[in-house]
């Protein structure tokens, strides 16, 4: 099955990616070997990777 979108999916990736100080933040705690905010970074883009996948070029 095919699921086209209306809007462009690369604008409605980029309005879901959690913000970059999320991600600054996430390094910072990863520096002094807590791990957990980035776990849930990535989590968080893989979500948006998975809801918004990218299409294929035909």
């Amino acid at each position: 099955m095919i699921i086209y979108h209306n809007e462009d999916v690369d604008q409605l990736r980029r309005a879901a990616y959690p913000p970059l100080a999320d991600l600054a933040d996430a390094i910072y705690w990863q520096s002094r070997g807590q791990s957990g905010k980035m776990e849930e970074y990535n989590a968080a883009v893989e979500a948006v990777k998975t809801r918004y996948p990218k299409r294929a070029m035909l």
